[in-house]
């Protein structure tokens, strides 16, 4: 198969994996398992030939019969443990570990603490992990008879569009520096993170040189912020990504960028995505971080009393990979507005509709009810339900999402995010945008609005303002206290996934190290000399509107004009500029003009840290209008939800 997007390279390596699984027992960890979800999910593995498929669990072993398995794994420590509690409580002639994470990072945290910069300079580091781990293997299984095999499958990726593609295994890797959001340390190298922030840092330079590699691509690395510098340090300079670009032809520009140079935009809930719309609303789906868990109830005939706690029914989720029409209809959901989503969905469900509801042609509008009722119309009719069980979830996804409590904070929480807009653009030095903030925080329960959201809101606004806008030490101080009386009347929700105690010493704590964070926040762009403001007056004239950092400079890059992009540093600029004007004194001829990201054919702009269905879908658009030839893929660690940018901004 010719690679020739990330769509493609995904399809490429599980169907490497679909070779490799005939008879085997196969056992694979949560990360993987959400790849091959949108890759055809688990009937793959078993029409594909596998005798049984289980989680990647302590828990697990096979049966007596069953003598060959099959591990696809990240292959971290804890992952290893795991392999030899199910090798060992099982009985393999043959095991095979899939390990999705390239062998040269796999040998480093093999000998964490041990000197083999040699061996890694010479490149013989994937070969001697292979070693070890086939001698962990073989000494796990205890027997003379047997066989191991070790081999490395770029199995990260996920592709919702031909143009978008985002790593689950990745989800967590966020800009900080030893948890923290900006580093104190004047040279910046990898040993400025701890352990597993560098472990996470060296597996996903290792994932897009995977990319690359399998893409033919031999790339110039440019990047925005800190954090990026390291993974564009890492791709620039680690032995094997030196080995692969002396291999590959196919010239590409590869942009790394940090997330908390503009949170603005993930914090916002004024999304016309309607992707966006759905994971705000809807909860995840168990494990993943990239699909929602659909209640089905309304198609069966068992009683839901709370979904998607009541385990009796299965969820349903948004994508669906072997069925083209959903995949289309997901397209749709990122990169058309919601009345030509909900006419899409309603031509759909008309060609099943068992009442013969009005055609497309004769309505003006759909509505969540017109939709909701024609799915009504299928319940129990299990045939209906089989043949049409993708656009059936995708429409109740929709449903559920456009009829949801929520959606009234959600409205609340867009009208509040165009009064702070507008307030901060009227009166840039006096503003009293904290002072209404905490009187929003005071009277949230009023309104129904969860804390959360409010955080999410004040994050927010911090990240528009940057430095812009010095709020009065004195708003500040009452936004710090209202939050301590805040977090420590909501605890138990806002912490339910650590279980953190709530005495009020504690909440005070809490609050001032998030007002110590967003001031972080706030100072994040000061460094940038283009893109250091993100609020900008309206094009049309009047008002003023956000202008996000990754909007801005894909413009610049599309642009005829070829602006500078004074903020997108190239990795190796100041090696290459030393060295020309050391040149210059011998030669005295001009300098070639600077390279451009446009001067590839491809470009893939990857956004450490999370991305909206929104954004992606500006950027495609920007790209697509601007009427350049170059091919630009959009990826990033997840999409992500304003309250879970909140939650990765603050640490919470």
């Amino acid at each position: 198969m010719a690679i020739n997007s990330v769509k493609d390279f995904g399809k490429a390596w599980w169907s490497e994996v679909y070779n490799r699984i005939i008879g085997a027992a196969v056992f694979l960890d949560d990360y993987s398992s959400e790849c091959l979800h949108w890759d055809g999910g688990l009937l793959n593995l078993i029409y594909g030939g596998a005798v049984s498929v289980k989680s990647l669990s302590p828990f697990e072993f096979a049966t007596k019969d069953q003598k060959k398995a099959v591990f696809i794994t990240q292959s971290a420590s804890t992952q290893l443990r795991t392999v030899r509690e199910i090798i060992k409580h099982s009985d393999f002639a043959h095991c095979m570990l899939i390990c999705t994470v390239s062998l040269d990072v796999i040998y480093l945290e093999l000998n964490e603490g041990k000197d083999v910069s040699d061996m890694v300079a010479t490149g013989k580091a994937p070969m001697e992990a292979t070693k070890q781990l086939e001698g962990m293997l073989l000494e796990w299984i205890g027997k003379k008879q047997c066989a191991v095999e070790v081999v490395h499958l770029p199995l990260f990726t996920i592709s919702p569009t031909n143009v978008v593609f985002l790593t689950p295994p990745y989800h967590k890797v966020y800009p900080a520096y030893d948890g923290k959001l900006t580093t104190e340390s004047a040279s910046i190298d990898l040993y400025t993170l701890n352990k597993e922030e560098r472990a996470q840092v060296r597996r996903l330079a290792s994932g897009l040189n995977s990319i690359m590699e399998s893409m033919n691509l031999k790339e110039d690395v440019y990047y925005m912020g800190t954090f990026s510098s390291l993974i564009a340090g890492v791709l620039e300079n680690s032995p094997v990504c030196l080995a692969r670009r002396k291999n590959c032809t196919s010239p590409a520009s590869l942009i790394v960028i940090d997330r908390t140079l503009d949170v603005c935009g993930v914090t916002s809930h004024s999304m016309e995505s309607v992707l966006d719309k759905i994971m705000t609303v809807l909860p995840r789906f168990p494990g993943h971080s990239n699909d929602v868990a659909v209640d089905m109830s309304p198609l069966c005939e068992a009683n839901v009393i709370s979904h998607p706690e009541d385990l009796q029914l299965a969820p349903g989720c948004l994508y669906h990979a072997n069925d083209d029409a959903c995949t289309s209809t997901f397209d749709h959901m990122i990169n058309k507005s919601q009345k030509e989503v909900m006419f899409h969905l309603y031509n759909k469900l008309s060609k099943i509709d068992v009442q013969r509801s009005p055609s497309p042609k004769m309505l003006l509008k759909v509505t969540p009810q017109s939709i909701e009722k024609i799915v009504a119309a299928a319940k129990g009719n299990y045939d209906i339900i089989e043949k049409h069980i993708g656009v059936l979830q995708q429409a109740l996804g929709v449903v559920h999402t456009l009829k949801s409590p929520k959606r009234s904070q959600v409205e609340l929480l867009q009208n509040l995010e165009r009064q702070v807009l507008q307030s901060l653009a009227a009166s840039r030095d006096s503003t009293s945008v904290l002072h209404q903030i905490s009187h929003l925080i005071k009277t949230r329960k009023d309104r129904n609005l969860p804390l959360e959201t409010l955080l999410a809101l004040i994050v927010h606004v911090y990240s528009l303002t940057g430095t812009e806008v010095s709020f009065s030490k004195q708003h500040e101080d009452s936004l710090t206290e209202t939050l301590s009386v805040a977090i420590f009347e909501d605890h138990k929700t806002l912490f339910a996934d650590h279980g953190l105690r709530g005495s009020p010493e504690h909440c005070d704590d809490v609050s001032k190290s998030i007002m110590g964070r967003l001031k972080e926040i706030a100072m994040m762009r000061r460094n940038l000399q283009k893109y250091n403001s993100v609020l900008k007056p309206c094009e049309t004239g009047g008002g003023h509107e956000y202008r996000g950092v990754l909007q801005q400079l894909v413009e610049d890059l599309v642009d005829t004009e070829r602006p500078d992009l004074t903020d997108l540093r190239h990795r190796n600029e100041g090696l290459k500029e030393l060295l020309r004007s050391g040149l210059n004194i011998l030669t005295s001829k001009k300098t070639r003009s600077t390279k451009h990201p446009l001067d590839s054919p491809t470009v893939i702009i990857f956004v450490v840290g999370g991305i909206t269905a929104e954004e992606c879908k500006r950027i495609n658009r920007t790209v697509i209008t601007s009427g350049v030839d170059t091919a630009v893929f959009i990826g990033s660690t997840k999409f992500v939800t304003p309250v879970e940018a909140m939650r990765d901004v603050l640490a919470l």
